[in-house]
């Protein structure tokens, strides 16, 4: 008696726990469990509530100017029109989901409860969709975190302090010092990259960076280019020496030419 009041007391308070925690923290329920079915529908739920019901907030109006006269709009397009029924127009070919909540943002029930985090998901009808989709990602994922003008005032100051600091008596190579100037400049921009905090966690981890099937083996440009260029100039050199060659035959042959008209002249 003495253990299951113990267990009863331990239950309640993990539970009591969990509704303090935030429901992305807890743990996705694990299908093997009893009751499984019920468990993943209060998760969903709670992730739902929690995390994907929309607010506005400033991010909202980004775009909006109240001086050119523009409607005050969620570029979200929240509240959404509510759905009763799924249809499809057979006319048009458009595709009306059902939606009973006008704040709530699409989700899928096992994506969200497998991330455990906000989402907006949307099915790719058409080309035109699929084709915003590839600029939309391309776009983000070559974003920059400086902008156009901080780049180049962060690269005039590099520029400044190198020429300051550099002694213009110094007997270097222009190849040396621009490579040195290069250098600066570079870790200039490097110093003020912003960086997320899953990447910084992942470095601080010695966590890999990417993902592949493949083992790939490291190729050294700075050897490989060296060693071309040492063969081009080799190649280079045995052109103009075949050509040198070709030329002294050919003043040979003509010389020949010439001594045997004259030859036959006189």
């Amino acid at each position: 008696m003495k253990e299951k009041a113990l267990m009863s007391v331990l239950v309640m308070n993990v539970l009591h726990n969990q509704l303090n925690v935030v429901p992305a923290c807890l743990p996705t329920p694990n299908p093997s469990s009893p009751n499984f079915s019920s468990r993943f529908r209060a998760d969903v739920v709670q992730l739902v509530e929690a995390s994907n019901v929309h607010k506005h907030s400033d991010t909202c109006y980004k775009y909006w100017n109240a001086n050119r006269g523009d409607k005050k709009s969620c570029r979200m397009r929240m509240p959404r029109k509510l759905v009763p029924v799924s249809t499809i127009d057979p006319d048009t070919g458009r595709i009306s989901m059902k939606r009973s909540d006008p704040w709530i943002n699409n989700f899928n029930e096992y994506l969200i409860t497998a991330c455990r985090s906000n989402m907006d998901i949307k099915f790719i009808w058409s080309g035109s969709d699929a084709k915003a989709l590839v600029y939309y990602i391309t776009d983000y994922v070559t974003k920059m975190s400086l902008s156009f003008h901080d780049t180049l005032a962060l690269v005039q100051k590099s520029i400044s302090s190198f020429n300051n600091s550099y002694d213009q008596t110094n007997n270097e190579s222009v190849i040396e010092k621009s490579r040195k100037l290069v250098l600066r400049c570079y870790n200039t921009l490097a110093s003020q990259q912003e960086l997320s905090g899953v990447q910084v966690a992942s470095y601080l981890m010695n966590w890999d960076d990417h993902y592949t099937t493949h083992k790939f083996q490291g190729l050294y440009l700075i050897q490989t280019e060296r060693y071309l260029q040492t063969q081009l100039n080799e190649i280079r050199s045995k052109q103009k020496m075949d050509l040198s060659l070709h030329g002294q035959y050919f003043i040979f042959l003509f010389s020949r030419l010439i001594i045997a008209t004259l030859k036959k002249l006189l």
